[in-house]
């Protein structure tokens, strides 16, 4: 699972930081072959035969993100089709795990584009290896008109709107995203990793899934002191057990000293009272990186598109597709969470807008309501209330991924556990964390930690 982190608004300064990270990239791509590729593409989809250079596009200025940097192709008619490459593209860079995440990727989004109206962009092509015109791995994609959701869930304080204007809006989004995302209730699994697929696009069965290390990440900047900032990419073997996903990170960076070991014993106990879903398959296909840079709007609010579906997987339906979107649950990380009192008196802040505790406490609320309401007239049986659980169980996947949010994460857990709990005398964390450490827990710690831990997932209103 990909930690959240917001989009920060563009600056010429981020352009060049960004440009530097895709500097390998840049230095094996041939560019010159984007036109040629795009009007080749172009040409097999139209059914024309032979070399015809007016549908060569012009290509556009690169955009580029964490992870993919993305060519514009514009070509005569006004036709708009967008050409992603992964940062990892290079023959020296490029794996097996990496090829199979991007087959994974496009086919997952054909098949949801083939079976579903969630609004994502058209696969036009792709190829997983190195050896092609590009000599780096693509995908070409249809290009969705529309806006980021950032800047219509924020256009009072970007374009000075009417604060209810933009409240109907914002839930004008949620009610559409959520209806989009409910519809991959109908992929559903007895494993999680990543989708593979057989010769007609249907998933055939579920295969070891890559993902982000951020501990290794953390360990080259802090411990080797390498400023790289390119993603280390681990490959995970797929597993039944849900509470494996969760803790896969866990099992592969131990804690090592007494401190770091009693933090992540008493993550690994509040994961193992995560209950399973019962008379359903335990695992659904879930977008990977469920936050607001990945949705496009209308002006209104309407989903026109759900972008960035690299890493999909099927995950546990405690992480799932019905959970909350990543942007409605920022406090609960505090170590990511940037909202200042400055902010609702209009201040500009230095990186993203923020909502306060209480604006996202009022829209968890709306979302959870809009979720039951879509789950009742799609005639989804009865079940846990996978979104209300979310705010606990992604914020500690989110622990369990990113060492820097793990212990502000916890302690805000253990704080709102004590309340859910109904008790008075909330011990001091680092006791709490050295009893763990120690593995001599209180008997009656451990107990308000179970019950108020069950409570907290199916509390109202947080």
């Amino acid at each position: 699972m990909a930690p959240q982190h917001p989009i920060e608004p563009s600056s010429p300064f981020q352009d060049d930081e960004n440009a530097e990270l895709f500097s390998a990239v840049s230095s094996v791509l041939k560019k010159e072959e984007l036109p040629r590729l795009g009007s080749t593409v172009l040409r097999r989809r139209m059914g024309l035969q032979g070399p015809f250079t007016s549908t060569k596009p012009a290509v556009g200025e690169p955009m580029y993100g964490s992870f993919h940097v993305i060519f514009p192709l514009i070509f005569a008619d006004g036709l708009r089709w967008a050409v992603k490459i992964p940062i990892n593209g290079t023959a020296a860079s490029w794996d097996a795990a990496s090829a199979s995440a991007l087959v994974s990727e496009a086919k997952t989004m054909r098949l949801l584009k083939r079976e579903t109206t969630i609004p994502l962009p058209d696969v036009l092509d792709f190829s997983s290896t190195v050896e092609n015109p590009l000599q780096c791995p693509y995908i070409i994609l249809s290009f969705i008109d529309g806006k980021p959701l950032y800047n219509v869930w924020f256009s009072n304080r970007l374009k000075g709107d009417n604060p209810e204007t933009t409240h109907l809006r914002r839930v004008r989004a949620l009610e559409t995203i959520a209806s989009a995302m409910l519809q991959m209730n109908k992929f559903s699994f007895q494993a999680w990793g990543s989708p593979r697929f057989d010769e007609a696009g249907d998933i055939s069965d579920i295969g070891p899934l890559r993902t982000v290390d951020e501990k290794a990440m953390l360990d080259r900047w802090f411990i080797h002191k390498d400023p790289d900032d390119s993603p280390i990419y681990v490959q995970v073997p797929t597993s039944g057990n849900p509470s494996a996903y969760y803790s896969h990170m866990l099992d592969l960076h131990p804690g090592q000293s007494p401190f770091l070991k009693g933090v992540e014993l008493l993550l690994r106990q509040l994961i193992s009272w995560i209950p399973e879903p019962d008379g359903m398959d335990p695992f659904v296909l879930n977008h990977p990186d469920y936050d607001i840079q990945n949705f496009i709007v209308s002006d209104e609010g309407e989903l026109v598109g759900v972008i960035d579906w690299d890493g999909v997987a099927a995950t546990p339906r405690t992480l799932g597709n019905e959970r909350y979107p990543g942007w409605l649950t920022r406090d609960w990380d505090p170590a990511m969470y940037g909202w200042t009192e400055a902010m609702e008196s209009g201040e500009e802040p230095e990186g993203v807008w923020e909502d306060s505790p209480e604006t996202l406490r009022r829209y968890r609320v709306i979302y959870d309501n809009i979720m039951a309401r879509n789950r009742a007239e799609s005639g989804h049986s009865p079940g846990p209330n996978f979104c209300r659980m979310s705010l606990v169980t992604d914020n500690l996947a989110i622990a369990a991924d990113n060492p820097r949010c793990r212990d502000a994460i916890l302690r805000k857990m253990v704080h709102e556990i004590w309340v859910a709990a109904g008790e008075d005398s909330e011990p001091q964390f680092l006791d709490l964390v050295e009893m763990f450490a120690d593995e001599d827990v209180d008997v009656a710690v451990l107990e308000t930690l179970r019950h108020g831990f069950a409570a907290l997932l199916t509390k109202e209103g947080l």
